[in-house]
């Protein structure tokens, strides 16, 4: 019992004290561990916003903003689910896409909800 907490001492003491030679290792060691958790946790989550996103790449020539807006907006399928109702089914303006554009986004859109769907 007396070496357990001796060992729970010296682990708090490790993870308490901000002295540079143990600080910057344990902080490298937790955020290797940490990342290493987080890289084997991810899973696909949302596979119609990742569809959605890799036609309208690969169907039109988006320009630096307009990527950089489908891959804010097209995070998970929630997102993709609200730019639908929003921009397709409502007809708001968007300021990125509008008119023909848009219109072929909404149909990749729809195409990759209604796959979401079917499966």
């Amino acid at each position: 019992m007396k070496k357990f907490l001796v060992l729970v001492v010296v682990v708090l003491a490790l993870f308490t004290v901000d002295h540079p030679m143990i600080k910057e290792p344990r902080d490298r060691l937790l955020g290797n561990g940490v990342g290493m958790i987080s890289d084997a946790a991810k899973v696909n989550r949302s596979p119609a916003a990742n569809m959605a996103k890799n036609n309208i790449k690969s169907q039109l020539q988006l320009s630096e903003s307009e990527q950089q807006y489908i891959e804010d907006s097209f995070v998970s399928d929630e997102q993709l689910q609200i730019f639908h109702v929003r921009y397709c089914r409502e007809k708001d303006i968007n300021l990125y896409f509008y008119g023909e554009r848009l219109n072929k986004v909404c149909s990749i859109v729809i195409n990759a909800l209604e796959e979401r769907l079917n499966k």
